[in-house]
């Protein structure tokens, strides 16, 4: 698996209202001030995610924020917003990553991400199953607010640390730890 920075837009609408063209999200959030995180195996993309610093516009505080009673991305200390976040499981289980854990991959590539940008970890608005999975990968993440989108559907605007014991925590717990090592080994070097 190999993870890129680079611009990026998908296809992946998910359960959010989200806008398209030619087939892909774009927003104005999609801008010079955006980081893309991208998982790629075997030549094809199949997870990502866009990475926001709050000191630029971002969807909790111009869109998601409607959804929650009065919240707003931290602007006093390093603080970013994470959206896009997708894992194509066609794609995935196309290629030689069926009975891997690629999901935690790609989160302990957002951690690192964290890591190196300086962040304490990442705010993001989730539907209630990635807020599950999140917790299923043993990701300790603070829940800070319980909301509905426009919907009816519940929605978490969480906080998702990111450091060293996080890491170990989604690694411990899963069964192939050796090939997340060998992952995360491969992440320190880019």
């Amino acid at each position: 698996m190999h993870y890129a920075k680079k611009h990026f837009t998908n296809g992946w609408n998910g359960k959010w209202n989200v806008e398209c063209e030619d087939n892909q999200e774009r927003d104005q959030f999609d801008n010079e001030n955006t980081a893309y995180l991208l998982g790629m195996s075997e030549g094809q993309l199949f997870c990502g995610a866009r990475f926001i610093d709050a000191r630029y516009p971002t969807m909790t505080d111009e869109i998601f924020y409607q959804y929650f009673n009065n919240i707003s991305l931290p602007k006093d200390i390093p603080c970013c917003e994470i959206t896009r976040l997708f894992l194509d499981k066609e794609r995935r289980d196309e290629g030689n990553l069926r009975s891997l854990p690629a999901s935690k991959a790609l989160f302990l590539a957002m951690i690192m991400y964290c890591i190196k940008n300086g962040y304490p970890g990442m705010h993001a608005v989730t539907s209630r199953g990635m807020y599950a999975i999140f917790r299923q990968a043993n990701w300790k993440v603070d829940m800070l607010q319980r909301g509905l989108s426009e919907k009816g559907e519940a929605v978490y605007y969480i906080f998702m640390p990111a450091n060293q014991q996080v890491i170990e925590d989604i690694i411990n717990k899963d069964k192939n730890s050796a090939w997340l090592r060998d992952t995360l080994s491969r992440l320190n070097n880019l």
